[in-house]
């Protein structure tokens, strides 16, 4: 039988039985191996950490049956329409935590035969990193400030040292997200809270201060520190959504130095970057060496162990960064 991970209600999780839907023609089957979580989305809908205008308001509520956006599985079955998938195509779903999925053929991304499954999984937070990447227009001879070193901020770090910029820096209160930092490709790691380093940062630069400065936390109160560390004329990206976006107020320093504003979301196909395009790429840079995953996996649980799954991300979050649920040990 079929068995899915939900939040019945708010900081509640359950492994639970379901039915599965018979493939349509345009639809596949797939058997998953391996899901991530992304934590930091994860947290806010298990824990309902939203205003009720926001967009997590619109799509989320109780009980709540999709649960995470990104997995890898085999196909097992093919709509008659389907021809680009056979039965044992590995694929990349943005689907959330479950044994099986039908979902349309097109909505998946073929993952390369070589590929380590385990690896393969962070192409969904790498995607959504790409989107700020992107916007920011990685070129050398910036000067970026990364906020936030945890998943998606490995992530990013990782697109903005592809793109060699001359400084990459990365502020986080954990020392052993740093590490990740430093492995990922950041030339200057500042631990501590973003209040207390502001010295530091604005020395980046010749004392200007970074050019683009973006803000991966999702903690409304990063804002008003993300503008004041920007330089003379910078560029301040907000990557994903806030759940208090009411709390996020702009300060004097949008005006007295001419900064911009941009927000990035994972649904933001830009310039012909779709999501099947900006998997490749990734698998692409992963494959090629040029994208480093190495221990980025800290846990590792299987579906029934869900409850301490997210036990693990609540409680010791600063110890956390991948969270790997593997499917592949059990017959269901």
């Amino acid at each position: 039988m079929p068995k899915r991970i939900i939040f019945p209600e708010k900081g509640r999780v359950v492994l639970e039985s379901f039915e599965l839907s018979i493939p349509e023609p345009e639809q596949i089957k797939v058997r998953t191996c391996y899901s991530l979580m992304s934590i930091g989305t994860e947290s806010i809908i298990l824990h309902q950490k939203y205003d009720p205008d926001t967009h997590f308001a619109n799509m989320f509520s109780f009980p709540q049956l999709k649960t995470g956006v990104q997995a890898i599985g085999e196909v097992e079955e093919t709509g008659r329409n389907v021809k680009e998938y056979r039965p044992g195509d590995i694929v990349y779903m943005r689907e959330a935590h479950a044994s099986h999925q039908v979902l349309a053929a097109a909505a998946c991304s073929p993952v390369p035969p070589e590929m380590d499954l385990k690896s393969a999984c962070w192409c969904g937070l790498a995607k959504t990193a790409f989107r700020a990447a992107w916007a920011g227009r990685l070129v050398p001879g910036q000067h970026v400030l990364v906020i936030g070193a945890g998943p998606v901020g490995q992530m990013l770090l990782r697109w903005a040292s592809l793109a060699d910029v001359d400084t990459l820096a990365v502020v986080d209160i954990s020392s052993f997200r740093l590490e990740h930092a430093s492995r990922g490709g950041a030339t200057l790691t500042i631990a501590g809270e973003i209040e207390q380093s502001m010295k530091e940062i604005q020395a980046i630069n010749d004392g200007e201060g970074p050019g683009i400065v973006i803000d991966t936390t999702g903690n409304a109160a990063v804002f008003k520190h993300a503008l004041r560390t920007a330089g003379r004329f910078g560029k301040v990206i907000l990557l994903g959504d806030c759940g208090y976006p009411s709390r996020q107020c702009l300060s004097s320093d949008v005006m007295t130095k001419g900064l911009s504003i941009q927000a990035t979301h994972d649904s933001h196909d830009r310039d012909g970057w779709t999501q099947r395009k900006v998997d490749a790429h990734f698998f692409q840079q992963v494959e090629q060496g040029k994208f480093n995953l190495e221990q980025l996996i800290s846990h590792e649980f299987t579906p029934d162990q869900c409850v301490d799954a997210y036990a693990q991300v609540d409680q010791r979050r600063e110890e956390t960064m991948g969270v790997l649920f593997d499917w592949s040990k059990e017959a269901y």
